[in-house]
């Protein structure tokens, strides 16, 4: 069981690291569009360490 949730927050960790370089880039081509930097920073932050709590601590 531990084996099984670990593997998940891996996997789950790799979409978010995905997940993260995707949006960095699309924001940066993105002319007029702005975005709350700190925002950004802290939604993305939260989910990681959602996942990082949850899978690999096994809370």
């Amino acid at each position: 069981m531990a084996v099984g949730k670990f593997l998940w927050g891996v996997v789950l960790a790799i979409l978010f690291l995905y997940f993260l370089v995707r949006f960095r880039k699309s924001a940066v081509r993105t002319p007029g569009v702005k975005y709350s930097r700190l925002g950004v920073v802290l939604s993305f932050a939260t989910v990681g360490l959602i996942i990082y709590l949850v899978f690999f601590r096994q809370l």
